[in-house]
């Protein structure tokens, strides 16, 4: 174990530009005239290439407010406001795509770049999202599924064949570091930081009974916080207000929280599940069975100030949003053919919105869910569609059709606004 790291570091990063100029020469003996038609060549050469390059970028389309959507055998990108497909990657993405099985789908910071997960092949696959193509696949370890961007220019993809984390550089698509994040070699892991906490991180692993430490500038863990004496951890929040950190316990039945500064435990849920925070900080959602708990994270005690019951629905995540200065939150469903709205506010269901199945309906399976543009998209991998909801009408407005099975979403743009 390692108290001695020092948890917040200001740290500055300073970018510096460096110019090249070309010059040529021209001999002795040639004539004046001959010397500056020379040089008049060369800028006119230079003002064309640098034409032909603005025309370049003019032409690149962008993926602005658009949505990629991944299917076993097909990768599309969706214009939500047409509510049809503008853009077939799938034989770019791979001309024999097939059973493909899509992780997270995680966009840099500059949105430029797009690593989505593909765990069949052990891979990632990275999309230009000016130009809507894919630049490359990068290999990683066995069983990848999540993927995160804890720190500018780095990518970290946790392999749960491995239970280690693989670090992307994002300028040179490749891996830089690897991490063993888990105790042993295996067991599903997320990965959740903070500017608060830099540089450190939290990692979970469903093999361990313990929260990890993860030092994201040194590439290792340096230590880990036991949860209980068996289980694993799943889902992991901070919350900066109350400087507590929560751990899901799988196979178990609360969350204890711990003090962000010293691991020291401070207390324990009797709820346990998922884990969301809202946007102001002042509460954490957890959503288990049918019911969402929304507990106070502004202070030590976190008491569970409301549940909303979803009778029977499945609840699977929560992204919120603000309207007319009330709190509200999508969750994507799992044993249902809805999406529910929540006022967070009240404690109460707003409504249900149809938005078609998932293939297998059940407990504890995933649904994906994001807010974008006014919309909020889903999948329903049993009708092979991507559900468009229009956030501010709670109406389905356009089921763009995909394929089967389609489960993983990505929004280019200004989104629900989450940092983990």
């Amino acid at each position: 174990m390692n108290d001695g790291i020092r948890r917040r570091r200001f740290v500055q990063t300073v970018a510096v530009g460096v110019g090249a100029g070309l010059s040529g020469c021209i001999g002795d003996d040639e004539p004046e005239d001959s010397d500056d038609g020379a040089d008049g060549d060369d800028d006119h050469e230079q003002d064309h290439d640098e034409h032909v390059e603005d025309e370049a970028e003019d032409e690149a389309p962008g993926s602005e407010g658009l949505v990629y959507a991944f299917a076993p055998d097909r990768a599309v990108l969706i214009d939500p406001d047409e509510g049809e497909i503008v853009e077939d990657l799938s034989d770019e993405v791979d001309e024999d795509l097939e059973d493909a099985d899509w992780g997270d789908a995680r966009l840099t910071r500059d949105e430029n770049y797009l690593f989505v997960v593909e765990a069949s092949g052990n891979r990632v696959g990275v999309i230009d999202t000016e130009r809507r193509e894919l630049v490359d696949w990068i290999g990683v370890g066995a069983g990848a599924t999540h993927a995160y961007s804890p720190v500018e220019g780095e990518i970290w993809v946790h392999a749960d064949g491995e239970g280690r984390l693989y670090v992307i550089d994002t300028d040179e698509l490749e891996v830089k570091e690897v991490v063993q994040s888990g105790l042993d070699d295996g067991g599903h892991g997320k990965l959740l930081t903070h500017d608060d906490l830099h540089p450190l991180a939290y990692s979970t692993n469903t093999d361990d009974s313990y929260g990890h430490v993860i030092d994201l500038e040194e590439y290792e863990r340096v230590d880990s916080i036991s949860v209980g004496d068996s289980g694993g951890t799943h889902y992991v929040m901070y919350g900066p207000e109350n400087d507590l950190v929560y751990f899901e316990r799988s196979g178990a039945d609360d969350i204890p929280y711990f003090d962000a500064d010293t691991y020291e435990e401070v207390g324990r849920l009797e709820v346990n599940g998922g884990l969301a925070i809202t946007p102001n900080h002042e509460m954490i959602g957890v959503w288990e069975d049918d019911a969402v708990h929304f507990v106070d994270a502004t202070t030590r005690e976190s008491e569970i100030l409301g549940t909303v019951d979803l009778e029977g629905r499945g609840p699977d995540d929560l992204d919120f949003f603000e309207e007319d200065g009330t709190l509200y939150a999508f969750t994507a469903n799992t044993t249902s053919s809805e999406v529910s709205v929540v006022n967070v506010d009240e404690f109460e269901v707003e409504t249900h919105i149809e938005a078609g199945s998932i293939v297998e309906e059940g407990p504890h399976l995933h649904r994906s869910g994001v807010l974008g543009g006014g919309y909020y998209f889903t999948t329903s991998g049993a009708d092979g569609t991507v559900p468009v909801i229009d956030v501010g009408e709670r109406e389905l407005v356009h089921e763009v059709e995909v394929a089967e099975e389609v489960d993983t979403l990505a929004y280019v743009g200004a989104g629900s606004g989450a940092w983990y």
